[in-house]
């Protein structure tokens, strides 16, 4: 058992706007190192669903240390034995990471995942008498190792990612052939579970029955529309909006983190809710795929807030924005409901 501390998770990360539950583990960072595709993303940590005026695309995010049972309980989507496979460069700034699943704990993940990480991420654990520091990129692993691997579902219709990507949680690697190597923040997890150890005493199926029992309530990673199909994304989304494109919030060549997904942010008016419980003349804010909306156009979205009562609204596809001419189209759809 561990003392309860209260420890202090500085994170440094970049602007990565919106990207998982999901990329909502991905951008506190646990894939910047949790909820970031990690805390939540910009959009799901904004107090009142707008973007400062001003901000920098280095940022530090300070939360509450975690132990290993809290941050499972906090943000695994999923949970899987798997073994290493390689891992490679995506884009400039990040290391894909490539597994072969043989367990599932939690979730249905596939046979072969995909973790990310962002390499130029450094982040600090603080309490009152000690400072450790870590880089989520500087995990490693071997083959023919069996790893029980805690994740975050990384899901985004704009993500680049594989349909199948994940973020680690705090750098959990628990390594099931030798417990005694397991870490969290990249120190040995030992010292951050209060309720089972991990040493070569303790076998592994005794830690997949500890973590599955811890995770079984868990909320799975919630999907996004899958089909092309114009009618199914119509009739399966909660709001279609015709709306007004008005100044940005930001713009993808803002970000410094572009491997992940290249997004526009812009204010909006909602100029006509074709479906879905909004008055006409609310001001929302829409994360866009990069370049594809400008300012003073009108266009057609197939949105979801990104909670309930937000103002901000992603896409709930990846075909979810129509130009004007296919209003007839959609219209045709909605009143075929009733």
């Amino acid at each position: 058992m561990i003392d309860k501390k209260i420890y202090i998770l500085t994170i440094v990360s970049v602007l990565f706007l919106s990207a998982c539950t999901s990329l909502g583990d991905l951008m506190e960072s646990d894939t910047l190192a949790d909820n970031s595709l990690y805390e939540e993303t910009i959009a799901k940590t904004s107090d009142n669903d707008s973007m400062p005026e001003t901000f920098e695309l280095g940022i530090e995010v300070s939360y509450f240390y975690l132990t290993f049972e809290e941050a499972l309980l906090n943000s695994a989507t999923d949970v899987v034995v798997a073994q290493y496979i390689t891992s490679r460069p995506f884009g400039q700034n990040t290391i894909e990471f490539e597994f072969a699943v043989s367990e599932r704990i939690l979730g249905n993940a596939a046979d072969r995942i995909f973790v990310y990480v962002d390499k130029r991420l450094s982040a600090s654990v603080i309490d009152t008498f000690n400072r450790a520091e870590f880089t989520p990129g500087d995990l490693t692993f071997n083959q023919r190792t069996n790893y029980l691997l805690p994740l975050v579902a990384i899901i985004h219709p704009l993500a680049n990612t594989h349909d199948d990507g994940f973020g680690f949680i705090r750098n959990i690697v628990i390594d099931l052939d030798n417990p005694s190597r397991s870490t969290m923040y990249n120190m040995p997890l030992s010292q951050h579970s209060e309720s089972l150890d991990f040493d070569s005493r303790t076998s592994s199926r005794e830690i997949i029955s500890f973590v599955s029992d811890l995770t079984r309530h868990n909320q799975l990673g919630s999907d996004f529309i899958r089909s092309e199909a114009v009618e199914e994304i119509i009739n399966e989304s909660p709001y279609v909006l015709v709306v007004e494109i008005n100044e940005p919030l930001s713009l993808s060549y803002e970000q410094s983190n572009t491997d992940w997904m290249l997004t526009d942010l812009y204010n909006a008016t909602v100029v006509r809710a074709l479906k879905g419980n909004i008055s006409a003349g609310t001001q929302i804010v829409v994360e866009f795929a990069a370049d594809t909306v400008f300012q003073e156009e009108l266009h057609t979205i197939a949105a979801e807030r990104i909670r309930e009562g937000s103002n901000w609204f992603i896409y709930t596809s990846r075909n979810s924005l129509f130009q004007m001419e296919q209003l007839s189209e959609i219209t045709q759809i909605l009143e075929s409901q009733y």
